[in-house]
C-alpha cells in the first residue's frame, strides 16, 4: 500500500478526480446562478442527515455551510428537524437568514444568526418539558452566503443508543420516539440520505443498521465517516489502514458501505469572544472548516449527481 501512496500515477489520478469533481460542481452551481437569473425555478438536491447523538452532524452541516448557527457536543442539541434551503449568492458577505413562520410557512422573517441560534435553544427548552420532548415539525430557515452550496439539508434528531437496563426506561422511551421520527423523514423517496457514523469500526453499523430498515441496498445513501483525526492515532501499521478503507465482507456483518464513503474531520472549536471560543469569526471558521479525503464539492456533487439519476 506504501508503494501505491507514493506512485505518481496513482497522485495523478486522484489530483484529476478532484479536478473533475471541481469541474463539474462549478457547472451545476453556474446552472444554479442561470436559473436565479433568469427566474426559473432548479431543484436543488434535498439531503437528510442521519445520525446517533455526538456524531457530528450539526458540524458536518456548519462546516457544508461555512459557518456556525446551532450549538453542537454532546447531548441532545436538536430536537425538531431544522431545515436549511442554502442558496449560493456571491454578493452576500455574511450570512442572510430567513427563518420561516411556524403558523404560516408563506411568511418568513430576516433573523441574525444570534436569533435563530436564541430561537432553536428556546425550542429545545420547551420540548424538553413535555412528554415526547421531539416535534416532527420543521423549523425551516433560508439562507444565502457566498460559501454556502445550493442544497437543502434537514438536520434530524441525534438517534440514541441507551443502555438495556430498567433504570433507563425513561432514555429508551426517547430514543424510541427519535428513531420514529427519523423513520418517518426516511420514508420520502425524493430525498437523499447523508448516513453519518462515529469513524470507530465498520462493523459497528450504529446508523446504518437504521438506514438500511429504509433503504436496504442504501441506493438514495451517502455515508460519511465523521471524526477521522480521531481515527488515524490508531492506525499502527499500513494494512490497518488498508483494511479501513477497503474492509472485507466479514468485517462489515452483513452490512454494505455503498459508493465509496467519505472521511471527514471538522474544526472542534466554537466562534466567539469568550474564553472557550477559537474562532473570533467565521471567516476565520471558514478557512479551516474542511478537511477530507474527497473534496467538500465531491459530497455536494454526490448528493446533486444522485438527485439528477
Amino acid at each position: 500500500m506504501a508503494g501505491e501512496e507514493s506512485s505518481p500515477d496513482s497522485a495523478t489520478k486522484n489530483i484529476d478526480e478532484l479536478e473533475g469533481q471541481w469541474r463539474l460542481y462549478e457547472a451545476y452551481n453556474e446552472l444554479h446562478g442561470l436559473a436565479q437569473e433568469f427566474d426559473t425555478p432548479f431543484d436543488a438536491p434535498a439531503v437528510l442527515v442521519v445520525g446517533h447523538q455526538t456524531d457530528g452532524k450539526s458540524a458536518l452541516v456548519e462546516a457544508l455551510m461555512g459557518f456556525q448557527f446551532n450549538h453542537v457536543g454532546g447531548g441532545t442539541k436538536t430536537r425538531r428537524p431544522i431545515t436549511l434551503h442554502m442558496k449560493y449568492n456571491p454578493e452576500c458577505d455574511t450570512p442572510l437568514c430567513h427563518l420561516l413562520s411556524d403558523s404560516d410557512p408563506s411568511v418568513s422573517h430576516e433573523k441574525s444568526l444570534q436569533d435563530i441560534q436564541a430561537y432553536i435553544e428556546a425550542e429545545n427548552m420547551r420540548l424538553e418539558k413535555e412528554t415526547c420532548q421531539f416535534s416532527a415539525k420543521e423549523i425551516i430557515i433560508r439562507i444565502e452566503y457566498k460559501y454556502c452550496p445550493n442544497l437543502t439539508i434537514i438536520d434530524t434528531p441525534g438517534l440514541v443508543a441507551p443502555a438495556p437496563s430498567r433504570k433507563n426506561r425513561a432514555l429508551q422511551a426517547q430514543a424510541r420516539a427519535v428513531e420514529s421520527l427519523v423513520r418517518a423523514k426516511m420514508q420520502h423517496r425524493e430525498l437523499i440520505i447523508l448516513c453519518l457514523e462515529d469513524c470507530n469500526d465498520w462493523s459497528n453499523a450504529t446508523t446504518r443498521r437504521v438506514v438500511m430498515q429504509i433503504d436496504p441496498e442504501l441506493s438514495r445513501t451517502v455515508v460519511v465517516a465523521t471524526k477521522l483525526d480521531t481515527k488515524i492515532p490508531q492506525f499502527a501499521r499500513a494494512s490497518d489502514v488498508e483494511v479501513f478503507l477497503s474492509p472485507p465482507a466479514s468485517t462489515l456483518d452483513g452490512f454494505m458501505l455503498g459508493d465509496s464513503p467519505f472521511f471527514t474531520s471538522v474544526p472542534s472549536g466554537r466562534v466567539g469572544f469568550g474564553p472557550e471560543s477559537v474562532f473570533r469569526s467565521n471567516d476565520e471558521f471558514k478557512q479551516v472548516r474542511f478537511l477530507t479525503s474527497q473534496s467538500p464539492y465531491g459530497i455536494c456533487l454526490s448528493f446533486s449527481m444522485r438527485k439528477l439519476r
